[in-house]
């Protein structure tokens, strides 16, 4: 697990595979998206594609701003 950052009552870190669960039970509520103005994603194998997507504009992002 990689942290970023870290306080007393709050860590946070970059989203990793074990997330499936979590992430597919936010992603496939219509209200979440309902804010995100996105489509809901209904299935593990869409989810683990987010993933990996977030885990590249993570190692992009880092990069550009030399972490």
């Amino acid at each position: 697990m990689k942290i970023i950052t870290e306080t007393e009552r709050l860590i946070i870190r970059e989203i990793e595979i074990s997330d499936t669960d979590v992430m597919l039970e936010l992603h496939s509520d219509p209200e979440v998206h309902r804010y995100l103005g996105n489509k809901t994603i209904k299935s593990r194998e869409g989810i683990i594609d987010a993933i990996n997507s977030m885990g590249k504009q993570y190692a992009n992002l880092a990069s550009d701003v030399g972490l």
